[in-house]
This record gives structure tokens, C-alpha cells and sequence, in this order.
């Protein structure tokens, strides 16, 4: 395929927009797309800003028109549930799983019917998978990311911020145009539409604090135990405040600080003034707070960092260990052949089950947790040999019924 050049000091023009912020601009959206076949999807979140995150801007386009929907002026967002949910419209994404969480979370909306570019662009073996990359690369299209990081909960909303809104739908769907017709010709359609169905049945949960995740904060292994006690008092202080303040906990005070105040506690509250890492604002408000967290911590014995009981299975055996490896070889191998990451092969997860309890047949293979079919037609002979050490014949593939 011949690929556009792109002069990226040439802007392209500003795709046409509408803006939709009150009850009658949604209902005139909703006249426009009700009868689309399919429909390009996007979403703006306010995480890098907010503790307790929200959608903070909804793009949609069809094969005509793109909207820039404002949720945060709007009731009627929950109208858009039936079209979602609809399995007779496609509604492409592009890495459709954190917009399909928040979308959910937020409305309530379940999913029939994606087209994810992100995931097609995965099965067709391309490198660099980001929107704006493969805009460019197969549109010939720049799409600049300076706005990427915008606080999207801030109004007004300024053009430039609209326009590159914008344009994270209105050519989304010539994009997975060219995508499917590569897969096509490369024989992987089918599993890609395997990938997005499991992609709209996806429920992740929604993430909670985890109280133990100081000990994944760099430096806490080189800290002393008592020191050890006192980033763990300061990381739930952290949250604490984060929460009041409604920012990310990196915005009240970072790791690296963390880690600091726990190996050089300061003695009263004053001295947070001026220490590097500290603002003025979490100076003043939580001060006291961090100098009576410290002094609390220090009364603690080192025994509260016992690990808590481990809730899952036994380690693996020594042998589930050695067909583990044997398994990763395989996928090296089969992902140089398809020119594929070996992430999208075989996820690593899947590859430990099978390690862990290697099924006698494909059938068995087949009725492992979040198998999907392409991987069992195309690998699982192959992998039925690899785990049984090729001391037995490959299994024959058995179509499904």
C-alpha cells in the first residue's frame, strides 16, 4: 500500500465539528445518528487531575458528521445506552478497554458490536500502535497529541482543545476501513472480530485502593524496617489527602518524596516549608498531619508490615515451570513467523494456565478460561505438543460445532 507523505509543519485543516451542550443540540444529534450502520467513538477523562475521576467529553462520528459531546452539561448522555448496546451498529474505538470501563462505569452502558483499531492494528503486525501514529503512517493524516494531556474538566473548552477532540473520531472510521482489509487479505479477520467481541464482554472492575502498594514504591527495599513503617503511614496518608483534595496522589506528594520524608522525618511541621517535593498547599493543610503520622509510626513495631495471608494457589511445580519456558520459546518463535508481538500470540497469562495444568486434548484447551478459538484452531496443536514434550503425536483440530 502506498502511504501518504505527511509534512507535519503544515497543519491539517480543522475537521468539521458540532458541538453538543444542551437538551435541544442532543436531540438534533440524536435524529443524525439514530440511523447510522456505525459510529466512530472516543472519550476525554479528567484522571491526571481528579482523585474521583469522570467523562468529561464524548466524540462521535459517523460516516457524515462528527459531535463533540460535553457531559458535563448534559443529562441525556444515558440516551446513548440503546445505540450502544445495539448489536446492529458497529461503534469503533480505538483501544477500546479504558473507554469501554469509564463509559460503563459512568452510564452503565453495555457494549455489543466493536471494532477496536487499536486491537486490529495489533493482528496486522504494525509497530506503533498509538491513534496519531497510525493516522499518519496509513492516512497520511499528522494528528498532534499536545492536548492529550488537557484537564478536560475545565470550561470553557478553547478550539484548539475542540478540534483535537475532533479529530480522534472523524477518521477513525476510514481507518478501520483499511484495517479490516488487511486483515482480510492477511486471513486474520476472524480473529479479530473474536478480539472485539471479547473486548464489548469485558467487565473490568473498577479499581480500588490498594493498602499494600508501598511495597512496590522504589526504594522501600532500602529502607531500614522502622523507615519501612513510616512510608507505609505516609502512603496512606497520601491517599487520605488525595481523596480530600480530589487530585491524583501523585499531586499531593511523589514516591521519591515519600521515600525521603520516611528516611529524614522532619520534626515539626514547619520545616515541610521549602522541602523540596512538598508544596505549599499540602504544607499548610496536612503539616500536623505528616508530622503526627510520623511520630505514630515510629511507636509501631515492624511487625505491621507482615505480609498479609497469600490468597492464591500453591507456586508452580518445578516441571509446570520448565513447560512454561518451553511455551515462551514456542511463542518467540511463532511471533518472528506471523511478525507479531508475542503479547498478542499468546497472552502470558494463558501461557502459565496451560504451564500450570496442561490439557490432555484440544477440547480441554479449548474450555480454558479466556481461550479464544483463533488461538486454539491456529496454535493448539502446536502447543499440545510443545507441553507434552513431543513425546506424542499433535493433536488433530477439532472445529467447533
Amino acid at each position: 500500500m502506498n502511504v501518504p507523505s505527511v509534512d507535519e509543519s503544515t497543519p491539517h485543516t480543522p475537521p468539521p465539528y458540532t458541538l453538543v451542550s444542551t437538551s435541544g443540540d442532543f436531540q438534533a444529534m440524536m435524529e443524525r445518528v439514530r440511523s447510522a450502520p456505525r459510529l466512530a467513538i472516543d472519550m476525554e477523562a479528567d484522571s491526571l487531575y481528579h482523585y474521583f475521576e469522570k467523562v468529561c467529553l464524548i466524540q462521535i462520528s459517523s460516516d457524515r458528521d462528527t459531535f463533540i459531546l460535553d457531559p458535563l452539561a448534559l443529562d441525556e448522555i444515558p440516551q446513548l445506552g440503546p445505540i450502544i448496546a445495539d448489536p446492529g451498529v458497529e461503534k469503533v474505538f480505538h483501544a477500546a478497554g479504558y473507554d469501554t470501563f469509564c463509559l460503563r462505569r459512568d452510564y452503565g452502558f453495555a457494549f455489543a458490536n466493536l471494532f477496536d483499531t487499536h486491537i486490529a492494528a495489533q493482528l496486522a503486525g504494525y509497530e506503533f500502535l498509538g491513534l496519531g501514529a497510525l493516522m499518519e503512517k496509513i492516512l497520511g493524516i499528522y494528528h498532534s497529541k499536545r492536548r492529550q494531556r488537557d484537564d478536560w474538566s475545565r470550561r470553557p473548552l478553547v478550539d484548539e482543545q475542540l478540534e483535537y477532540a475532533a479529530m480522534d473520531t472523524h477518521h477513525l472510521l476510514r481507518l478501520r476501513d483499511v484495517l479490516e482489509e488487511e486483515l482480510r487479505g492477511m486471513g486474520r479477520l476472524g480473529w479479530a472480530r473474536e478480539e472485539f467481541a471479547a473486548a464489548a464482554a469485558n467487565e473490568k472492575p473498577e479499581k480500588e485502593f490498594d493498602s499494600e502498594a508501598f511495597r512496590r514504591i522504589k526504594g522501600y527495599r532500602d529502607l531500614q524496617p522502622q523507615e519501612q513503617v513510616a512510608l507505609r503511614a505516609l502512603f496512606l496518608l497520601r491517599d487520605d489527602a488525595a481523596r480530600r483534595l480530589d487530585v491524583p496522589s501523585f499531586k499531593v506528594i511523589n514516591n521519591s518524596v515519600l521515600v525521603d520524608l520516611a528516611r529524614r522525618p522532619p520534626k515539626a511541621a514547619q520545616e515541610l516549608f521549602g522541602r523540596p517535593g512538598v508544596s505549599y498547599r499540602v504544607a499548610r493543610r496536612f503539616g500536623p498531619a505528616i508530622i503526627d503520622t510520623l511520630a505514630a509510626a515510629g511507636e509501631q513495631a515492624p511487625s505491621i508490615l507482615a505480609l498479609p495471608p497469600r490468597t492464591g494457589g500453591k507456586p508452580p511445580s518445578r516441571a509446570a515451570k520448565q513447560r512454561f519456558e518451553r511455551l515462551k520459546q514456542w511463542r518467540v518463535g511463532k511471533a518472528a513467523e506471523l511478525k507479531l508481538n508475542v503479547g498478542v500470540v499468546f497472552p502470558a497469562n494463558l501461557l502459565e494456565a496451560l504451564a500450570a495444568e496442561p490439557p490432555a486434548d484440544l477440547e480441554a484447551f479449548r474450555n480454558i478460561p479466556g481461550m479464544l478459538q483463533w488461538r486454539v484452531s491456529e496454535f493448539g496443536a502446536e502447543i499440545l505438543h510443545v507441553l507434552h514434550d513431543g513425546n506424542e503425536e499433535p493433536a488433530t483440530v477439532v472445529p467447533p460445532e
